[in-house]
């Protein structure tokens, strides 16, 4: 069985119980880490369906009962329960497969009674089998693909529906293909650890199809109490194959430095034929992971070569002498002046 915390989220407070001796255990285990986190030490108990592909059902639903369906997603791709890449359509989903789920996810919300945007979540196991897994009562961090492949702004659907105003569209077919990446700021090289610390350069990456979410920027400093995630890089194509082609591209043109991040391992992720192929369950990336060797870090080297350089040649440019002023300072030739405004 799986022991799950009540309040737990993130992939914190889960527990893997494969014998009678193993469950109190990891129950206290489980409820241990829920207490210290939420201050709710309730757990319970569901079926651990192993080599499973995690799929996801995303709905809007209004007060007056209407439920919509705005497609499935794939999120197989994670780490210590934690999603890492998240597609839709989910390609591992057969026609009767995606119909049955999201039939299920919207008479499920119905009878809850639900009003919001929401997540029903379900794990398919290797037989075919689906499963009911939980839901997510919110926006979730892998949105950006639902509104990519659907065009609806679920977040203005959100408020909308707050107002009262009734969802009464009918369920749109999804066009194209969308993957998203979460970026965090985790070192590869020390089994993902966070890492906290100041931006220094902070390039995106922008084009046809490509979406960056984040709030960071150079000089942004990265805390060590919070969320590791510093951006959710998504892209569309006409087909899986130009989305996950597109966002390799994007991820190697995405340039951060000041802190370690997941780049390279992503670009690495969209890379590998298992994915390549939609074959990727949620054993996937720990198994890669064990594989998985980053590349040789030469930036560091390369970003102090260059201060040197540039303190060099400026020195040389504005004639520094012995006590570190310099004829040609600009703030010698400003003259007078004042602050915001010209120089007198």
């Amino acid at each position: 069985v799986v022991l799950k915390a009540v309040r737990g989220g993130g992939g914190r407070g889960i527990r893997v119980a494969r014998s009678p001796d193993e469950a109190a255990a990891e129950f206290a285990s489980a409820a241990a880490e829920s207490g210290f986190a939420s201050g709710n030490r309730d757990v319970f108990a569901e079926k651990l369906v192993e080599d499973a592909r995690h799929v996801e059902v995303q709905i809007l639903a209004d007060s007056a009962g209407n439920v919509v369906s705005l497609g499935d997603r794939e999120c197989s791709v994670q780490r210590r329960h934690q999603k890492v890449v998240e597609e839709s359509p989910a390609p591992g989903l057969g026609p009767r497969q995606r119909e049955e789920m999201q039939a299920a996810a919207v008479r499920l919300m119905r009878a809850a009674g639900y009003a919001n945007a929401g997540t029903v979540e379900f794990l398919l196991a290797p037989s075919g089998e689906w499963h009911f897994m939980e839901v997510n009562p919110r926006l979730q961090v892998e949105h950006p693909v639902t509104e990519l492949v659907t065009g609806v702004d679920i977040v203005k659907w959100q408020i909308r529906i707050a107002s009262g105003e009734r969802v009464g569209f009918a369920p749109p077919a999804p066009r194209g293909h969308a993957i998203e990446c979460r970026v965090c700021a985790e070192d590869p090289s020390r089994d993902l650890r966070p890492s906290p610390g100041r931006i220094l350069i902070w390039e995106q990456p922008s084009g046809p199809g490509v979406r960056v979410d984040s709030g960071f920027s150079p000089g942004s400093v990265v805390p060590p109490e919070y969320d590791s995630l510093l951006a959710k890089v998504a892209v569309w194509g006409t087909d899986r194959e130009e989305a996950r082609l597109r966002m390799s591209r994007a991820l190697g043109e995405f340039k951060i430095a000041g802190v370690q991040t997941t780049l390279d391992l992503l670009r690495a992720v969209i890379g590998h034929p298992v994915f390549a192929a939609a074959g990727a369950d949620t054993g996937f990336l720990e198994s890669f992971l064990k594989e998985y060797r980053p590349p040789a870090d030469l930036l560091w080297e390369a970003l102090a070569a260059a201060a040197v350089l540039e303190e060099i040649e400026g020195q040389r440019a504005e004639g520094v002498n012995g006590n570190g002023t310099s004829q040609f300072s600009p703030w010698k030739r400003l003259g007078r002046w004042r602050l915001g405004g010209p120089p007198r």
